[in-house]
């Protein structure tokens, strides 16, 4: 039996973890961090979005751009500087928001996207796993019905494939969902998709990966930095680790965008990945919280319902490295999520809100980058992004393909 070893225990690897152990090889998971899911997996969105996996470079985002340079959208923030992979990364940004690009990219990421919708029934089915799953829709606040109609022909593409949009108005939209009786703005149109789910995507991880050792007998390793991907006659042999004895397997895959650094050089594209950083808060939930999940595209802001949980994420601040926890951007994100819907979670100033900040590294295209390395036997399955959570067990599926065709 084949012994593989996956370097990164977010939503990515843990779904990779569990379709290499049904494809029947030894798999052991590995994070630098104590446990599962405390990188970008940690606090995100927790929005399920099969029927919103639209690429991030468009037309829309980069008529917008001058906005964003000029800073008058409080949701994005890109960082200009003279670092030769931000130039590439960027350049090929540009190059993605070409109409026939942007269709294309978002054409497969809600290919990958409907994947992992079946593959989580599935799971769901062959696991009692209980993560705040719930598949109650979702819907997009449009402040104008010009706005709505801009995206028109990204619903002829999605209802093509099969997904079932409603355009609602205001008042069509509340009788589904309560909680928009007290949104403040003008709600000109809505899209709602009923397919859509929310759910932890921490305890997911936790949750799972315990399942994976009794049903499979999963190794991990947490607490443990890999320091460099060993090899021999061109092979893959072993993992070194800063401060443990190195470990010997036949495949490696790289599952988190921090592990870049272990690829051989040839492996590191220019321009592959940039981060998006983005932030979020989970506040405990009024009796007037959202059922379904709900983005604000006025204020680029997702809202989820997680148990007794309300979860508010939002911003895209591109360019920075290192990153930091940046209290003003904090703030400006905190202050229109209560603006939004303040009503739905509790607040004042006594309330935790476990604020949060993560990083997502993304590729121009927001493809995730599935495929072998230059060594034999190493794999990559990384850059999901913003979308990391919605198309975790869909690229995991076809990592398992490729490793299949390829070891």
């Amino acid at each position: 039996m084949a012994k593989v070893a996956i370097i990164g225990a977010g939503v990515v690897g843990t779904a990779s973890a569990y379709m290499l152990c049904k494809a029947g090889l030894d798999v052991t998971l590995i994070d630098r961090n104590p446990g599962p899911a405390q990188g970008a997996s940690r606090a995100n969105g927790a929005q399920l979005s099969y029927a919103y996996g639209d690429a991030l470079a468009s037309p829309s985002f980069l008529a917008h751009m001058p906005e964003i340079l000029l800073r008058r959208d409080p949701a994005y923030r890109v960082r200009l500087q003279a670092d030769p992979e931000f130039l590439i990364w960027g350049l090929r940004f540009l190059f993605n928001s070409l109409q026939s690009r942007f269709i294309a990219n978002t054409r497969y990421l809600l290919q990958m996207a409907a994947e992992t919708s079946d593959l989580l029934g599935d799971v769901l089915r062959e696991f009692d796993l209980s993560f705040d799953y719930q598949s109650s829709g979702k819907m997009i606040l449009y402040s104008t019905a010009a706005a709505c109609q801009a995206t028109a022909g990204t619903r002829r593409l999605k209802q093509s494939m099969g997904i079932r949009q409603e355009v609602l108005d205001r008042s069509g939209a509340t009788a589904i969902e309560p909680a928009l009786a007290h949104y403040p703005d003008e709600i000109a149109r809505v899209i709602y998709s009923e397919g859509d789910a929310t759910g932890r995507p921490d305890v997911f991880c936790t949750t799972f990966i315990e399942r994976l050792r009794e049903r499979y007998g999963l190794k991990t390793i947490f607490g443990e930095e890999v320091e460099k991907i060993l090899s021999h006659a061109g092979r893959v042999s072993g993992l070194a680790f800063r401060s443990r004895e190195p470990l010997a397997c036949d495949l490696a895959v790289v599952a988190s965008g921090y592990s870049m650094e272990l690829l051989p050089w040839r492996d590191r594209l220019p321009g592959a990945l940039w981060p998006v950083q983005g932030y979020s808060i989970s506040a405990p939930a009024t009796e007037k919280a959202m059922r379904v999940s709900i983005t604000d595209l006025q204020r680029k802001i997702v809202f989820a319902r997680l148990g007794n949980t309300v979860r508010a994420a939002g911003l895209a601040d591109i360019g920075a490295r290192p990153h930091h926890f940046n209290g003003e951007r904090f703030e400006s994100f905190r202050s229109a999520a209560v603006e939004a819907f303040g009503q739905s979670f509790a607040h004042s100033s006594n309330a935790d809100l476990n604020a949060w900040s993560g990083v997502r590294p993304c590729t121009p295209s927001s493809r995730p980058l599935i495929r072998p390395g230059s060594l034999k036997g190493l794999y990559l399955n990384l850059g999901h992004g913003t979308l990391g959570w919605t198309l975790c067990l869909g690229s995991a599926k076809r990592l398992a393909t490729v490793i299949k065709e390829t070891k």
